[in-house]
């Protein structure tokens, strides 16, 4: 199923980190999203101070990643490894609870999808951020997935505050029931 929080977790690892599509974490991994979210933040421009930020923040989440969970000391993550330190890490606990770097990539995330710097993501940056990851043939299958993971207090607000995001991600990775989270990624394709 393409929500069910094994899929969940395999589609954090595919579509968020895994970014030179080798199939495993490594160092390079973050060194490359390093420079993606420098690029995404600053609309097309690459400022050195922003990039040495990205930089120490991916660096630090690889070296969280790699002490959690590359159990045979290869250098590498894979997906079941992966999985074994969201278990033990992650579920069933808040944001709040979860690795400093976890935490700190969850924000710096947020920065890259809160394109017009507001404080939240509305429905174009959410289009604009889930559309990067998959392929899909008709854009109501991403508003959809919108309309299911916003709150009212969320749609009064203007969109997902930083806040409410870290909840919602939180939620994503940590909780194995069916819950409005599942959508902070889009629609899921089943992997």
């Amino acid at each position: 199923m393409a929500y069910s929080h094994d899929n969940r977790v395999k589609y954090v690892v595919r579509y968020l980190y895994d970014i030179d599509n080798n199939g495993v974490l490594d160092k390079n991994d973050f060194k490359c999203l390093a420079v993606r979210n420098t690029v995404v933040e600053a609309k097309g421009e690459f400022p050195a101070d922003r990039f040495a930020i990205n930089a120490n923040v991916m660096d630090n989440l690889w070296n969280e990643i790699a002490a959690l969970a590359d159990f045979d000391k290869n250098g590498e993550v894979d997906v079941d490894e992966f999985k074994q330190a969201v278990m033990k890490h992650c579920v069933g606990k808040s944001y709040a609870e979860f690795p400093v770097a976890f935490k700190a990539f969850i924000e710096n995330q947020f920065k890259a999808v809160d394109v017009d710097g507001d404080g939240h993501v509305g429905l174009p940056e959410y289009r604009s951020d889930v559309i990067t990851r998959c392929a899909y043939t008709d854009v109501n299958e991403i508003d959809d997935a919108f309309s299911k993971l916003v709150s009212d207090a969320d749609k009064a607000a203007g969109g997902i505050s930083l806040d409410r995001y870290k909840e919602l991600y939180a939620q994503f990775i940590g909780s194995e029931a069916e819950c409005p989270a599942m959508y902070l990624f889009g629609p899921l394709k089943e992997l």
